[in-house]
């Protein structure tokens, strides 16, 4: 009878054990971080034109096992840009950077990810015409014309997420936009996410 129970009860306790773990693995779909957009400056359109501000980061967790996790996100970054001058109006531009990514879990705090995406990133501003003489017909008075540029490209975003406890986490990522052969955006981000 002792051994039945002895039994029983390590048959229980072992089911327990599985449960827990399965459901933990299955558990805190959704990840969300809001971040410092930091954009390096190398001598280009892009990064002489814009400042980065904030941005926010959202995953979902498509598969998950004990040492990887693979994920589908969005990312918003919001920059303001920079003055140019009198003449030219840039206006400030939202980053919309959809990916995938995979996250490695090397242990309960330190988790490295790699995400590739697309970035949609259109450049528009207004060429305000000066009016030097209201007498001279080559010179239309309050003539703007407003200009776009595409820069939309691939994303290559390496990172690591460094967890408090289960939920809130720190995030530090790279962002790599190789836009053009001479156009290269380089974004860095620092934030606190949450896992839910």
């Amino acid at each position: 009878m002792k051994k039945r129970l002895i039994l029983c009860l390590l048959v229980l306790l072992s089911i327990k054990s599985n449960a827990q773990k399965k459901d933990k693995i299955t558990d805190d779909k959704f990840m969300i971080s809001l971040h410092y957009t930091g954009n390096i400056r190398n001598n280009n359109f892009v990064s002489d034109n814009y400042n980065g501000v904030l941005g926010v980061d959202m995953r979902y967790v498509l598969f998950k096992n004990e040492n990887i996790s693979l994920q589908g996100g969005l990312g918003l970054d919001y920059f303001e840009a920079r003055e140019i001058g009198n003449q030219i109006d840039l206006k400030n531009k939202v980053i919309v950077n959809p990916n995938v990514g995979i996250e490695f879990e090397l242990n309960k705090t330190f988790k490295p990810f790699f995400n590739l995406g697309y970035s949609f990133f259109t450049a528009k501003y207004t060429i305000n015409y000066i009016q030097l003489s209201p007498y001279d017909p080559l010179i239309q008075p309050n003539l703007n014309s407003t200009q776009s540029y595409n820069f939309n490209s691939i994303s290559i975003n390496p990172g690591f997420r460094l967890f408090f406890n289960q939920k809130f986490y720190a995030q530090a990522d790279y962002k790599f936009l190789p836009i053009q052969s001479n156009i290269n955006g380089h974004i860095l981000a620092i934030g606190l996410g949450i896992n839910f």
